[in-house]
């Protein structure tokens, strides 16, 4: 509890606040962690259907491999982390989320300011006429087997979830904007990253560098643990909850 109550003391003073979230955040909403012992990154088959090849050469196998994924993306609520974050914001400390996460659960929360480096699967495009769409009434036709690849309303081309698939370039407005806001951030706050996913991971340097404390809340080590300012091996929501409190919520 003691390095808690640190990390709660650094956010009540701090008003220039950046939060990082990783698959920690997620994983107590319910979403599978990728990169864990039994996460779909360990499954190469998933990994080239989860790539943009995959959804050039062919988007209905593109679809199929992956609709159970996008379902259980898209049913997923924001947990106590996320709305820790939201308050944050509505009290004038948190200046910007950035995440690595494809979920959409910060927005979905309402947070405002939101770099997802990752992108995200709630939305979709055309590639050909640039076209937006929500996505979730997709997935839940491909499940039932009443489609099998989204077409754009407009010139019928298939749809692409706005998410980073392998072979796809990181967002750049995003990237720059995570680093311009870490950059200025008085305060650093990382939830649930292991920070080992680059470019992403170099981003509590900017803040480093900046005279910024970071703090890490993750229940393993991190790369990043001797720098910081205060780690706190605790469960996000549990954090969450008692930084709340804390906070008069």
């Amino acid at each position: 509890m003691f390095e808690t109550e640190n990390a709660i003391e650094l956010i009540r003073k701090s008003e220039r606040i950046v939060a990082f979230s990783g698959a920690g955040i997620s994983t107590e909403a319910g979403i599978p962690d990728f990169r864990g012992p039994s996460g779909l990154w360990q499954d190469e088959d998933m990994m080239e259907k989860l790539s943009i090849s995959c959804f050039q050469r062919n988007p209905e196998e593109f679809y199929r491999a992956n609709v159970r994924l996008f379902s259980e993306i898209w049913q997923a609520k924001p947990t106590l982390a996320h709305r820790l974050l939201v308050r944050l914001e509505e009290l004038g400390k948190l200046q910007a989320v950035v995440t690595q996460n494809i979920d959409g659960l910060h927005h979905a929360a309402g947070s405002r300011t939101v770099f997802e480096l990752h992108g995200t699967y709630r939305t979709g495009h055309c590639p050909d006429c640039g076209d937006n769409f929500e996505m979730g009434h997709f997935y839940s036709e491909i499940q039932e087997g009443r489609l099998k690849v989204p077409l754009c309303s407009r010139c019928a081309t298939p749809i692409k979830p706005d998410v980073v698939l392998f072979g796809d370039m990181l967002p750049q407005d995003a990237w720059q904007g995570a680093v311009d806001a870490t950059s200025e951030c008085d305060l650093m706050l990382v939830l649930g990253s292991s920070l080992v996913v680059y470019p992403a991971a170099e981003l509590p340097m900017f803040a480093i560098s900046g005279g910024a404390p970071v703090v890490i809340v993750n229940l393993e080590k991190t790369a990043y643990d001797s720098l910081a300012e205060v780690v706190v091996r605790e469960k996000l929501g549990d954090f969450a909850k008692s930084a709340l409190a804390a906070l008069g919520e």
